[in-house]
């Protein structure tokens, strides 16, 4: 490689190299009789018979085919509609998993309290509350999160993870402790 290719070109000098360039090329050799003999060996196709052909001389191959056409129709359309509406039914299967996920939460949270006398959770140290809090608070934000973005699996993980700490924090509070031994 030269040493001219091997810097870079300015805009100006791009375009000057450009301008010296012929408009047209024409090919070393003549094309024609190679594109000649390749149209020769190509084998003749019948050409496309009219309609009225068809009424004379084809009407049962018509007939076959009329029905193959519309079923190949109906199927494209099927298939269309489906393609089109399986997105939402898999946005509200995912909305539905949140819902069921939260439902089972406040299920199993509910049965712990009621295992534990029902305590209340405004007897319990400030900073155990704050806790609390602050895990209610991250599973309405992943919540709201999720209404956005339903098929988030990372989200998903995080809502279940969020809710088991808030479990464990609650069983931990409220648990006896001759269980802990």
């Amino acid at each position: 490689m030269s040493n001219e290719m091997k810097k870079p070109l300015s805009d100006q000098a791009l375009q000057a190299k450009i301008d010296k360039l012929p408009e047209e090329m024409s090919p070393e050799r003549d094309l024609w009789p190679g594109i000649e003999r390749a149209l020769v060996q190509l084998p003749q196709q019948q050409p496309q018979q009219t309609f009225s052909a068809h009424k004379s001389g084809h009407s049962a191959t018509h007939k076959m085919k009329m029905p193959l056409a519309w079923a190949a129709s109906v199927v494209a359309a099927v298939l269309l509609t489906w393609m089109n509406l399986a997105p939402e039914q898999g946005q509200q299967g995912q909305l539905n998993l949140v819902a069921a996920m939260q439902q089972d939460f406040e299920l199993q949270k509910k049965t712990m309290l009621i295992s534990f006398g029902q305590p209340e959770i405004s007897k319990l140290p400030l900073d155990m509350q704050d806790q609390l809090n602050q895990l209610a608070a991250a599973r309405a934000s992943i919540n709201k999160a999720l209404a956005e973005d339903p098929n988030n699996t990372d989200l998903l993980s995080l809502l279940r993870w969020t809710q088991q700490q808030e479990l464990d924090l609650l069983e931990q509070l409220y648990s006896p402790q001759w269980q802990s031994i």
